[in-house]
């Protein structure tokens, strides 16, 4: 994300998204009732022609809205900005309805009343510009599973099968092992990445890192080997808890949250210092005990929630907001999709 220019008197902020991560936080940020102002089309009749039954040209017009319904579309890496028209030419009606799309590199301008959170969101977006990406393969001696860690998710790339078995010849094995780090190491070098962790029980890990130093030099500095006790999704996510993907991705945001909803889970499994759902959350903001809320994001604009935001930021609590396309996420989500870490006990 890049900051492009701060005008605090009139609230406004304006933003460059530089990726789908970026594309992702403005999502979250921008609500009902913002104004938005941007570079957008808008197809125009001429006034000239009125008697033909065309529907205008489309043309590049600077527009201001104000915020009636935001969606995100990962496949198309836009959001859509549906408002009401506030600002624009004078052959534009001011009040008609129009949609802006901004997609990454696009710049905009949010007028709003800005939150704590919302500005930390954005400031974190800013400062990930400069972290190193991520590329995670879990395996062991007969499948890998390789994921994209994003700042808001993390996507499963594929799955490689080795196809060896115990019942076949050693040598058919060992050229079949070949050809499963092959498959691995060239999926690998299609993603530009600073970083690749390779984890997983068991010596396949190691002999796939001795594989890629003898016949992909290019990968092999970018390469980190761990140990996690199992495969696939479960292994990822031990990734997670232990922090493995933090040492190379400083601060991830998936990290970060999979560690506080874990933390989470165990605070409520000893019955210590946590409380979740809306109406037991609300109870430990009355005893201003609250020291990290967690929110679900789809939860951000429901105004119940936003109540309680505020008033954890008035007291001083940390707001984290967390993305449900990670499998941390979900839980949350499954319990009530707000929880709160505590600094003291309430029962």
């Amino acid at each position: 994300m890049k900051i492009v220019e701060e005008i605090p008197q009139k609230d406004i902020i304006k933003v460059m998204p530089e990726n789908l991560d970026d594309l992702w936080v403005l999502y979250n940020i921008i609500e009902e009732g913002d104004n938005i102002y941007a570079v957008t089309e808008r197809r125009i009749q001429d006034k000239g022609d009125m008697i033909r039954a065309d529907r205008g040209v489309k043309k590049k017009v600077f527009l201001g809205v104000n915020v009636k319904n935001v969606e995100f579309d990962e496949n198309t890496k836009r959001i859509r900005v549906l408002g009401t028209i506030i600002h624009g030419p004078d052959d534009i009606p001011l009040g008609s309805f129009h949609t802006i799309e901004i997609k990454p590199f696009d710049e905009i301008s949010i007028q709003k009343n800005w939150k704590k959170w919302q500005i930390e969101r954005l400031n974190e977006a800013l400062n990930s510009t400069k972290r190193p990406k991520v590329l995670v393969v879990v395996m062991d001696d007969e499948e890998a599973d390789i994921y994209e860690v994003r700042d808001y998710c993390v996507k499963e790339i594929c799955s490689i099968k080795s196809h060896s078995s115990k019942r076949l010849d050693n040598k058919i094995n060992e050229e079949l092992k070949k050809e499963y780090y092959h498959e691995i190491a060239k999926i690998l070098r299609d993603y530009n990445v600073d970083n690749i962790l390779v984890v997983g029980p068991g010596f396949a890990k190691n002999s796939f890192y001795n594989f890629v130093k003898q016949n992909y030099p290019d990968l092999k500095d970018k390469i980190l080997v761990e140990s996690v006790s199992t495969t696939s999704r479960t292994g990822l996510n031990e990734a997670f808890k232990r922090g493995l993907i933090n040492r190379i991705y400083n601060e991830s945001r998936v990290a970060k949250e999979t560690q506080l909803v874990d933390k989470l889970i165990e605070e409520i499994a000893k019955n210590g210092l946590a409380a979740y759902g809306v109406d037991e959350v609300k109870k430990a903001l009355e005893y201003s005990a609250i020291e990290t809320l967690l929110v679900s994001d789809d939860f951000v604009r429901n105004k119940e929630i936003e109540e309680i935001i505020k008033k954890t930021e008035e007291i001083g609590g940390k707001i984290v907001i967390v993305s449900t396309e990670h499998d941390a996420g979900k839980q949350l989500k499954a319990l009530g999709g707000i929880a709160a870490l505590l600094r003291f006990s309430i029962n």
